[in-house]
């Protein structure tokens, strides 16, 4: 009987060592393979959130939020409901470069013909594909960033009133299957800040009328200008609204009024339609600013001096009405 007893109570002590290491044995296992997971996980999370998959419009990168504006640009280009702006962004390897300026100091041809910026913005981004392979595709914008909302570029050189949020945009791209492409754009993209690039706005203040018309006339008429001033044929001059002018004293075309007010120049000009006489014509106004003119026109010593010449060369105005 002891001898029975001895076998069971030993088996039992076996079955329950068995037992309490089991959970062990199988916590030891969980464990293992949690690690193994998490370091794949790990491994597989990339630095750059621009590479992710999917877009999150409260986190866009710079690079994301540039390539869905140059999606969302394409998309609402007109024509586009028959022609595909945007399938450059599917090249293989596509990328681009965003730039960041400040609004008043944007490079020539990088920022829009005419300024009308909205209100709270201070900034300007453009970004341009690295690649174009199709003829009719969209390769660049430009936008700024105002509230929560974003404008971009219109088919008129302009800036968009109407504004669209991250979201929106964001919805848009998934609605229409083009996340891929974005992304596509968005893991390949650099980001040149520039609003620390040092301008000559500084300098700007002691232009004369005559500096500033010719820095005007340069921007928006230039050989009309040139070919006035080669014939002696240009003079400039100030009326009662404030506005100053250069004029070769023709028809209505042939006068371009200008008035600074800061760094913003207002430009206006008779500007007649295809069709239209130049008594039928009306008067077209832009923005335009003076640090920008000083960029293009008037920053090396060449450039310098082929302003101040051409403004020396202009007459006052009274001398043609003395004549």
């Amino acid at each position: 009987m002891r001898k029975i007893g001895l076998v069971i109570v030993t088996s039992l002590l076996a079955v329950t060592l068995a037992a309490c290491g089991n959970p062990h044995n199988s916590n030891s296992s969980s464990s293992s393979n949690n690690t193994k997971v998490a370091k794949k996980a790990a491994n597989s999370t990339p630095l750059n959130t621009s590479s992710n998959s999917t877009l999150d419009p409260n986190q866009l990168t710079p690079a994301q939020n540039a390539a869905l504006v140059l999606y969302y640009t394409g998309e609402h280009m007109p024509g586009a409901d028959q022609n595909d702006y945007s399938k450059d962004m599917d090249v293989s390897g596509q990328g681009a470069v965003v730039k960041i300026y400040n609004k008043d100091s944007v490079s020539k041809g990088e920022g829009p013909l005419y300024k009308d910026y909205p209100d709270g913005a201070d900034l300007l981004y453009y970004v341009k594909l690295n690649q174009k392979d199709s003829e009719h595709g969209i390769d660049s914008t430009y936008y700024t960033i105002a509230g929560n909302k974003t404008y971009i570029s219109d088919s008129d050189a302009g800036i968009s009133p109407d504004g669209v949020t991250k979201a929106e945009m964001v919805a848009y791209a998934k609605q229409h299957h083009a996340v891929k492409r974005i992304m596509n754009v968005a893991n390949n993209t650099k980001v040149q800040d520039l609003r620390n690039q040092s301008t000559s706005a500084n300098n700007s203040h002691n232009l004369s009328t005559q500096q500033l018309g010719t820095l005007v006339a340069l921007y928006q008429e230039p050989d009309w200008f040139k070919d006035g001033i080669s014939d002696g044929m240009m003079w400039y001059g100030s009326n009662s609204n404030g506005f100053s002018y250069v004029t070769a004293n023709g028809d209505p075309t042939s006068w371009l009024y200008f008035k600074r007010n800061g760094n913003d120049v207002t430009i206006k000009y008779v500007d007649p339609k295809e069709g239209q006489s130049v008594a039928e014509a009306s008067t077209t106004t832009k923005h335009v600013t003076v640090s920008g003119l000083i960029r293009d026109y008037y920053t090396n010593q060449s450039q310098k001096d082929e302003v101040n010449g051409y403004a020396n060369k202009l007459k006052p105005e009274s001398d043609y009405n003395n004549n």
